[in-house]
């Protein structure tokens, strides 16, 4: 779910992916990341608190992180455009 998450927040920059930097794209990314993990955070204390029957657990939270960074290494993948980042690559 995680992971779907962080893909679809990534796949809504497609277009201003392409449009701006490198600096553009990893702000991006690292914002949608910090959202997915304070969602999982938020989640797990919503249901050790807020919900009979259900606890939170650390594990469930390690797994929704890891979900987000699937999600984000495979919007990355999809998302680059290969010349630009040649192009910003020799620009460096």
């Amino acid at each position: 779910m995680y992971a779907g998450f962080v893909f679809a927040c990534l796949w809504g920059y497609r277009k201003p992916f392409k449009e701006n930097g490198m600096a553009f794209r990893r702000k991006a990314l690292w914002i949608t990341l910090l959202i997915g993990i304070i969602y999982g955070i938020l989640t797990e204390i919503m249901q050790e608190f807020l919900v009979p029957g259900r606890t939170g657990s650390v594990y469930d939270w390690i797994a929704d992180v890891i979900g987000c960074i699937f999600g984000a290494i495979i919007a990355y993948f999809l998302l680059r455009d290969r010349n630009n980042l040649k192009n910003e690559a020799l620009d460096k």
